[in-house]
């Protein structure tokens, strides 16, 4: 940080905390979107393409699995609690991770730009 002023300094942390800030708005509004299309999707039998669009809630789910109530011939799945919770959870998940990514974007944007 040799060199600068602290006029630049200033400036810096408000363009930090503003991608801080854009960076979160994305990630919810990306999470938002893909979870609308999934359900979209699912709703037209397109399961495959709904469970990439909504890859977080995919992977938490399995790592839940849920009980066969079924016979082994016929099963039948039931959802448990954690099944819930872990549907609620990628929701969070999913905004964390695209606010990492869109960060990491607007940074780079930014030292390029500077």
């Amino acid at each position: 940080m040799a060199g600068r002023s602290t006029e630049s300094l200033g400036v810096m942390t408000k363009s930090r905390t503003a991608r801080i800030g854009v960076a979160i708005a994305i990630g919810l509004l990306v999470t938002a979107a893909l979870a609308w299309a999934a359900k979209l999707a699912h709703g037209e039998g397109a399961g495959s393409i709904s469970r990439v669009l909504f890859w977080q809630n995919t992977l938490l789910q399995s790592l839940v699995p849920p009980n066969n109530i079924g016979t082994p011939a016929q099963p039948a799945y039931e959802a448990t609690p954690l099944n819930i919770a872990a549907y609620w959870a990628s929701y969070p998940l999913g905004a964390f991770v695209y606010a990492v990514v869109a960060y990491a974007l607007l940074s780079a944007k930014w030292r390029h730009d500077t």
